[in-house]
């Protein structure tokens, strides 16, 4: 009995740690935009987007590439790219981006 306890909170612990390691891995976003924003940080959707000239980066989004690229547009202006860990939106996919932030 003991024994199988044992292996019960063995596997337990492995499991929250790979849970608990998946949980902090963030994706880096960034955008370049058409024009370059007036202020330097800018709340989106909860996350700071933080802007260096028309390039503008965070690694607090919640939402994944495309609803995330919706909601920079919408709030910033028209994006010339977004990527998520360095992996661009297509230039349809960017298209559509800035067609729904309208």
């Amino acid at each position: 009995m003991q024994r199988t306890l044992s292996l019960l909170l063995s596997l337990a612990t492995v499991a929250f740690l790979f849970t608990a390691t998946g949980a902090q891995a963030r994706t880096m976003y960034r955008a370049t935009l058409a024009e370059a924003p007036t202020e330097r940080v800018h709340v989106i959707r909860n996350a700071p987007w933080v802007c260096n000239g028309d390039s503008c980066a965070t690694d607090q989004a919640r939402s994944g590439p495309a609803n995330t690229c919706y909601s920079v547009a919408r709030e910033l202006g028209a994006l010339v790219s977004f990527s998520a860990d360095n992996e661009a939106l297509t230039e349809e996919e960017l298209a559509q981006c800035n067609e729904a932030a309208g």
